[in-house]
């Protein structure tokens, strides 16, 4: 039975002469080799499912940069909001209420048939005569009864002062109504103040005067300049202007 004796066997021969200690196997570690198929299966699992999921969009400095700039993005409209809320009250009062006049002409429809025109105190709205008056005449035509009617919300919208001026062409005129251009001026500028008072506007906030040819705004040697100088302007000014003005 010498065959059969382990000592004697080939095997423990050469662990004998290289001195490795021989380990016999054990069923009692199965359970790990188990385990490590289990972890293998899972994580092919992970990896196909990663696959399948289109992998990572990103990388994490992408990420970042993506999340900087949609803050950025978010965080732009906020800052031109406040640039314009903090610099809407260093505007002039003047500039402001052009504006708003200008905004006001539009949605009336008036936006071309009325100027408005920026003033040290205030605003100057120009109406052309012919769309007043007739030629020669101081009573307000339908048309023109019309347009200033519309005026009167915005006239209304503030406590500025009102100063209703008639301005003429040099052509001089002669009747028994008007024996100069001074009468006619001042007479359609009173026409147009009567006509806002019945609308609504407090005669106390406003005054007329006329200025006839003297303030032209073209020359007179033309028929298209002569028509820009007859014209009615309705200035609006702050009170504190307007006592500095009649100081």
């Amino acid at each position: 039975m010498a065959e059969l004796d382990p000592a004697g066997s080939p095997s423990a021969r050469r662990s004998r002469g290289q001195r490795i200690p021989l380990v016999q196997s054990t069923g009692e570690d199965g359970w790990l080799m188990t385990y490590l198929d289990v972890i293998t299966l899972l994580l092919v699992m992970f990896v196909v499912m990663l696959a399948l999921s289109g992998g990572p969009s990103d990388t994490p400095g992408q990420q970042l940069t993506e999340q900087v700039t949609m803050a950025r993005s978010q965080a732009e409209p906020t800052a031109e909001a406040d640039k314009e809320t903090v610099g809407q009250p260093s505007l002039p009062a003047s500039v402001r209420l052009a504006r708003e006049a200008r905004a006001f002409l539009q949605e009336a429809g008036l936006g071309d048939r009325v100027q408005v025109i920026e003033t040290p105190g205030g605003i100057s709205l120009r109406i052309s005569n012919d769309i007043l008056f007739a030629s020669g005449e101081a009573a307000l035509s339908n048309p023109g009864m019309t347009e200033l009617e519309k005026l009167v919300p915005l006239l209304n919208r503030n406590e500025h002062h009102i100063t209703v001026a008639g301005h003429t062409d040099n052509v001089p005129i002669r009747s028994a109504r008007f024996p100069s251009n001074w009468e006619l001026s001042s007479a359609r500028a009173g026409s147009v103040v009567r006509l806002l008072e019945a609308s609504g506007v407090p005669a106390g906030r406003m005054r007329a005067t006329g200025y006839a040819d003297t303030r032209p705004e073209a020359r007179n040697d033309t028929s298209r300049g002569r028509a820009r100088n007859r014209r009615v302007e309705i200035l609006l000014e702050a009170p504190s202007e307007t006592a500095a003005n009649d100081g």
